[in-house]
């Protein structure tokens, strides 16, 4: 009896994984989307109105130097063909110039324009202005972070090992 009992137990707990896991990659998701509709919808208040969202942080990503292309793609914050696109749209747009290496022509180069500076300095404002708005509008204290980000960290190096080792 108490192993039948045991087995509901953990049959249970597994469910309770389960749906749980479902649970934080529907919220991974749409905080994902929310995250650019913020980005979007503040540029556009701004009088910015040919970026997407999705633009906006790219830009945000390059940083004030020159960055390796390969280097956003390994971060994994912006898939393949969607950042090819994103780049030739930016560079299009005047936002950001896009060079090969001297030294490994392959090696494709991002360094932001004066407008593309301005755009990124303008997301990390937003950045700025909703950290310190996160704990008194929704209570969302510092703690909180550091759980999440341990959590997000363990999550993406499980699942960098599943591709990584086949599991």
């Amino acid at each position: 009896m108490m192993m039948a009992n045991a087995k509901i137990r953990e049959s249970g707990n597994d469910e309770n994984v389960e749906q749980s896991f479902l649970k934080a990659l529907s919220l991974l998701e749409q905080a994902h989307r929310r995250l650019h509709d913020v980005v979007k919808d503040n540029l556009e208040r701004n009088g910015e109105r040919s970026l997407t969202g999705v633009q906006a942080l790219l830009l945000y990503e390059i940083g004030e130097s020159e960055t390796p292309a390969s280097a956003l793609r390994a971060r994994g914050s912006f898939a393949g063909t969607s950042m090819s696109y994103n780049v030739k749209k930016l560079q299009e747009g005047g936002y950001l110039i896009q060079s090969r290496s001297n030294d490994d022509r392959r090696t494709v180069r991002l360094k932001l324009t004066p407008s593309g500076k301005a755009v990124r300095n303008h997301v990390a404002d937003l950045f700025e202005k909703q950290a310190g708005a996160l704990e008194p509008t929704a209570s969302v204290r510092s703690d909180d972070l550091d759980q999440l980000n341990k959590a997000l960290a363990r999550l993406e190096r499980f699942w960098s090992d599943q591709i990584r080792y086949q599991l």
